[in-house]
Parts: C-alpha cells; sequence; structure tokens
C-alpha cells in the first residue's frame, strides 16, 4: 500500500521536495544573487522556478575544475564575478594566485556545489546526495532501490531506502503532501460463510506443499518458490495461441470460429494441467515415488491381494475426490464389505436357532466337528468303493 500512495504522489511531491532544498540553500547563506532571494520569497511564477530548478540541477551535476592548477573542485570553490567561468580551489585562492586578465582584488562569491548537510542528524547526507536521490525515485520508479543507489553513487540500496522514508514520506515533507497511510488501508468485510456445509469456505484449505528434498526437487526440476515445474503437462500446449491475433478486416466467420476454437482448445489443456497438478499435489505422488529410493522407511501394514485387487478397481474415482475423501472413501466400501459379512454370519446363526453370542462360539465348535467327522467319513467311503471296483 506505501508503495503505490508513493508512486501516485511523487509527481506532486518533487516540486515540494526541490523548492525546499533551495530556500533551505539560500537560508544558510550558499548564495546571494537576486534570483535565489527572490526564489526563497516565492515572489516568481512557475515557468522561472522550472527554469531554475534546471540551472541549478544542471550545475550540481556539473564538475569544475580550478583555472590555475587545473585540478578538479569537488568542494567548495571561488567564483570571479568580474571575469567570465573563472574558478579557483581554495588552495590558489588562499595564495592569491592571479592569471590571465584576473587579478586577486576582484569581486568573488564562494559557491557551493551541494556538499553541506541540509538535514541535521544521522546519515550526514549532502545536499547533492537529497537531490541524487530525488531525481533517481522520479527515474528509477520508487522501490527499484538497486538502481536508484548506482545513481546516487555513494549510498547503498539500504540506506538510500532508509533516508527517502525518514526525510520524505514520515517527514514534514511529507506530512503536508498527503494524509496518513492509515487512512487509505481498505475496510475488508467477510462475506463468506461459516456454516460447515459441503461448500462451507472452512472446509477450503491450501494444498500440502510437496514433502521433497532439495536434491529431489532439482531432479525433478521442480521450483519449490514459484511453486511450478519446469516442464509441465502438454508442454507445448501455448503453441495453440501464440501466433494467433485477430485482423477484423480480413477475417471472416470461418476464421473467427476457428482461432476462437483453439483458444478454447488451449483453455481446457490448462484446465488439465492444473487438473494433474492438484492430484499430485494432493496424493502426495511425487513423495511417494522418491519415497522407495531412502533407506528410512516406515514400518507399514502390506495390504491383502483382496484389498489391492478393491483399491485398484476402484482407483479411476480418485480423481473426484482430494486425497481425504478418497482414503474415506475406501474405508466407507471396506467398512460395507465387512458389515454384510457379518449380516450372512448373524443370518446363518438365525437359521440354526442361536438367538445368542454364548452360543456363537459353542455352535461354531460343534460345526468344525461336524465338519471334520464328515469329510473323514466321506474319505472312508470312498475307499471302500474303491476297493469294491478293484475287485
Amino acid at each position: 500500500m506505501v508503495g503505490a500512495i508513493n508512486a501516485c504522489a511523487f509527481r506532486s511531491q518533487r516540486y515540494a521536495h526541490k523548492q525546499h532544498f533551495f530556500q533551505s540553500t539560500i537560508t544558510i547563506g550558499l548564495s546571494r544573487s537576486e534570483d535565489y532571494v527572490t526564489l526563497a520569497c516565492g515572489d516568481v511564477t512557475n515557468t522561472f522556478l522550472k527554469e531554475r530548478c534546471r540551472t541549478i540541477m544542471a550545475e550540481l551535476y556539473a564538475k569544475y575544475n580550478c583555472t590555475y592548477c587545473q585540478e578538479d573542485i569537488t568542494g567548495l570553490r571561488v567564483k570571479c564575478v568580474e571575469c567570465q567561468e573563472f574558478d579557483l580551489c581554495l588552495q590558489c585562492f588562499s595564495a592569491g594566485a592571479e592569471i590571465g586578465q584576473h587579478k586577486n582584488n576582484h569581486s568573488y562569491q564562494f559557491m557551493d556545489s551541494g556538499t553541506i548537510s541540509i538535514f541535521s542528524g544521522r546519515g550526514n547526507w549532502t545536499a547533492r546526495e537529497h537531490l541524487r536521490l530525488l531525481d533517481a525515485i522520479e527515474q528509477f520508479g520508487f522501490g527499484n532501490w538497486e538502481d536508484i543507489s548506482k545513481h546516487i553513487e555513494t549510498r547503498t540500496p539500504e540506506e538510500a531506502k532508509e533516508e527517502y522514508m525518514a526525510r520524505y514520506l514520515d517527514g514534514n515533507i511529507g506530512k503536508h503532501t498527503w494524509p496518513p497511510t492509515e487512512s487509505y488501508k481498505p475496510n475488508l468485510t467477510d462475506q463468506t460463510s461459516s456454516d460447515h456445509g459441503p461448500l462451507s469456505p472452512d472446509l477450503t484449505s491450501r494444498l500440502p506443499p510437496l514433502d521433497i528434498t532439495p536434491e529431489e526437487a532439482a531432479q525433478l526440476g521442480y521450483m519449490p518458490q514459484r511453486d511450478d515445474f519446469e516442464r509441465d503437462y502438454n508442454h507445448e500446449a501455448e503453441s495453440l495461441v501464440s501466433s494467433l491475433f485477430l485482423n477484423p478486416a480480413e477475417d471472416d466467420d470461418l476464421d473467427i470460429a476457428l482461432k476462437l476454437a483453439h483458444v478454447d482448445m488451449y483453455t481446457n489443456n490448462l484446465r488439465e494441467r492444473a487438473r494433474r497438478k492438484r492430484v499430485v499435489r494432493d496424493y502426495q505422488l511425487v513423495s511417494q515415488f522418491f519415497a522407495s529410493s531412502r533407506k528410512e522407511k516406515g514400518i507399514k501394514k502390506k495390504p491383502t491381494r483382496e484389498e489391492k485387487d478393491f483399491s485398484e478397481r476402484l482407483r479411476v474415482f480418485a480423481q473426484f475426490y482430494t486425497a481425504q475423501e478418497y482414503e474415506q472413501f475406501l474405508a466407507n466400501l471396506e467398512r460395507e464389505r465387512e458389515l454384510r459379512l457379518r449380516l450372512s454370519e448373524l443370518y446363518r446363526y438365525r437359521e440354526n436357532g442361536i438367538t445368542r453370542h454364548e452360543e456363537c462360539t459353542h455352535f461354531e465348535q460343534v460345526m468344525v466337528q461336524t465338519q471334520g467327522s464328515t469329510e473323514a467319513t466321506d474319505h472312508w467311503s470312498a475307499m471302500v468303493l474303491g476297493f469294491h471296483f478293484y475287485v
């Protein structure tokens, strides 16, 4: 929110920034020209103010050399009022240097190109650095602190951000430019229902992350920060619409219908891609794939053959459920099968006159003994019949 407000309000704020700098420069006595005094008093038009802004910005970015010793002047310099474009460094001025038509008794001015500090306190930012900061934010945009730092040349991105936030957004200039940022915060109201019904938002949860190691993610081509894969399902699906463009002057109804069909095909591919990602994430198929190669394996009950066949037949329905719903679905069907078997046993007990649970154990023992005797009798009868047949 703060970045959006800053970006929108910066144009109107920059005028106040520069005017504040120029008035501060005049107040501390850096210049005595009538133009600067008039500028500080505020009795100039906007056109003249803009022209003076351009002139002063050009002076701040300009490089000056001492006319006598030809050394670069980075700080305070002495400008001759009577000679054209004649500047001296402090060392040459103190020595009374004369060259050409310049004499050491000429009138002069002390000129500073922005090496003093406008604001007192921490940082010791110079006026030149502040102007470079404002110019960089207007040029590169709020938040692009890397490029802003390179434009200032003498400050880190962290220092540039901290200075701008402290001096302009939260400082006196920011307070007089726009209202506090708290007044821009939207008042959000939850309009959803929480009745715990089948479509309740309480039941909608974020998909769980992939349970894999960084090495496995690199092997799979998975990018955790983007939550995406290097190659998606049907990776060339974008080729359906990459070369499409509408030309109302030349396209007839058939061409438009064909292009819309391509868009519809591409949309279906995107839906299928999203569905497959959801299934892979929800059922943790990737972690199951890599689990076979891991050394540490948890003890898990091996399913029976009947359970495996039962699960294989119902696997086609997994695409219509989440992992938790599918596991619950299988558990319910298994429970139904167990109840059916139990009902058949109870029917058999009732048919044999068993009405109490205590009698079930005795009945089963008798049935086992009876079944054993019957099998022995049948075996003996078969042997006798075989002997008579042989004789």
